[in-house]
């Protein structure tokens, strides 16, 4: 088999060991001067975290800030590395077209959002003849 068709087996086979390697990417980052360590995997979820005795002495203000600025670090690092991993993936001329044609696709089928139904509030439209006011008794009575 030659032509488009060929290549996905080898782009899957590709495609599987990115994504392996990509699931191995873990970083660490500390913050609040080594008192907050935190780990993440590529997609910046929080594999490891470890606290100093220190570090809860401090408040929760300045906890919540240490392991915020920890994982915020932690994340960039993890991120750019998968980046790094996805990027012979990402450049094939292959996988170039076939995003083209996908994003072509799902353009396509975009559907348009329904307009919002007209609602006409009491006050807009226009009075009935029987409309009575109401004086906080039953409905049931009308007299």
């Amino acid at each position: 088999m030659t032509g488009p068709a060929s290549s996905f087996p080898e782009l899957t086979v590709l495609a599987r060991q990115v994504d392996a390697e990509v699931g191995k990417v873990r970083a660490r980052a500390e913050a609040g001067g080594g008192a907050v360590s935190v780990e993440v995997d590529a997609y910046g979820t929080i594999t490891d975290l470890q606290l100093t005795e220190g570090c809860l002495r401090a408040g929760a203000a300045a906890l919540s800030a240490s392991i915020t600025a920890a994982h915020r670090t932690a994340s960039a690092a993890a991120a750019s590395a998968a980046q790094e991993l996805r990027a012979p993936l990402l450049l094939d001329p292959r996988v170039a077209r076939a995003m083209t044609a996908f994003n072509a696709v799902d353009a396509f089928d975009q559907t348009p959002a329904a307009p919002e139904p007209d609602v006409l509030r009491r006050a807009d439209r226009a009075p009935v003849e029987d409309d009575l006011p109401f004086d906080g008794g039953s409905f049931m009575r009308r007299a």
